[in-house]
């Protein structure tokens, strides 16, 4: 029987999230139930004397991903890989810590990395520097929300409750290594956000011809 982990990697279906800090690495099936990307433009306002409109100074474009997607097991093996899995990603919300100054246990730790991220999922979650190894995109997760599914219900592995069904959902915001903007026509990563090299605009020919400006309008408008 092949499991539902087999089937989305076969696709590379999965959602994959890389500790900077620490080189590990999780990896989930990704049956995705929301996924949304918003881009916030900030500026300030500088009110003066006479101007009926505040001068806007643009200070920059930041971008913030929601995720959500559920991980499912049809054998207690799997549901003791996922909730591993799920662990392990816990794990890499925290920072890194030095050596304590007294022994294994001694206090005097100091924060020696925050808990950078690298997050990947197929194109819409991707690093498109080309100047870098690593597909994943660069950034932090703001929390993560852990909800199984109580209908589904539980494998009992001693004295352990493992879901058979959960959903894993998270706020992550990109902190882009590379240039993102126009220089002239061009933008400079032509492949971001999300792989695509050109844009619609970029790949049609300008014309004239009244009959080629006919037709693309009534594509547009959806008129026979």
């Amino acid at each position: 029987m092949i499991s539902f982990g087999e089937i989305a990697k076969g696709s590379d279906a999965l959602v994959k999230i890389h500790s900077v800090s620490t080189n590990k690495r999780v990896e989930f099936p990704a049956f995705v139930t929301n996924f949304s990307d918003a881009y916030s433009v900030g500026w300030t306002t500088e009110s003066v004397y006479g101007r009926m409109d505040p001068i806007k100074n643009y200070t920059g474009t930041t971008r913030t991903i929601a995720i959500a997607f559920d991980v499912v097991a049809s054998s207690l093996e799997e549901a003791r890989r996922n909730m591993s899995n799920y662990s392990k990603l816990i794990q890499m919300l925290y920072p890194v810590y030095s050596a304590p100054l007294s022994g294994r246990l001694g206090k005097g730790r100091t924060l020696a990395a925050p808990p950078l991220l690298r997050v990947q999922f197929m194109n819409l979650i991707r690093n498109n520097s080309q100047n870098s190894i690593e597909k994943g995109l660069l950034g932090c997760i703001n929390g993560v929300t852990f909800d199984p599914n109580r209908e589904v219900g539980f494998f009992i592995d001693g004295q352990d409750l493992l879901p058979k069904h959960f959903s894993i959902s998270f706020n992550f915001e990109p902190q882009h290594e590379h240039e993102l903007g126009f220089e002239g026509q061009n933008f400079i990563t032509r492949q971001f956000p999300y792989g695509r090299s050109q844009s619609l605009a970029e790949t049609t020919t300008t014309t004239q011809n009244p009959d080629v400006l006919s037709a693309r309008a009534s594509t547009i408008t959806g008129e026979d």
